[in-house]
């Protein structure tokens, strides 16, 4: 429906690319990936979800999604994780079928 101005309006949040078909059951794989390599790295250092949280700065319901797969990380939740964990951020990404 066009504004007053004959304009469309502005669609608000995210492209239809990334929420139906390839593109969408490609981030839901690497959000689960990523979540169990979360998890992997959290209990080889024998923390808690609550203690991962505060050492991530966030709550611990997020750990448990972000575990799960649930939750959508920024750059800078990936980044206080790889920080927690003492590990490279790129350790954070599972290595895909040719090692990489």
């Amino acid at each position: 429906m066009p504004t007053k101005a004959g304009k469309p309006p502005i669609k608000r949040g995210r492209s239809e690319v990334w929420t139906r078909g390839p593109t969408a059951r490609a981030i839901k794989r690497e959000l689960l990936l990523v979540g169990k390599r979360l998890r992997e790295l959290r209990l080889e250092r024998g923390l808690t979800q609550e203690q991962a949280a505060e050492a991530i700065g966030v709550h611990p319901k997020h750990v448990i999604k972000m575990e799960q797969g649930g939750a959508n990380f920024t750059m800078a939740t990936l980044v206080a994780a790889a920080l927690a964990y003492k590990v490279p951020l790129r350790d954070l990404f599972p290595e895909d079928d040719n090692g990489q």
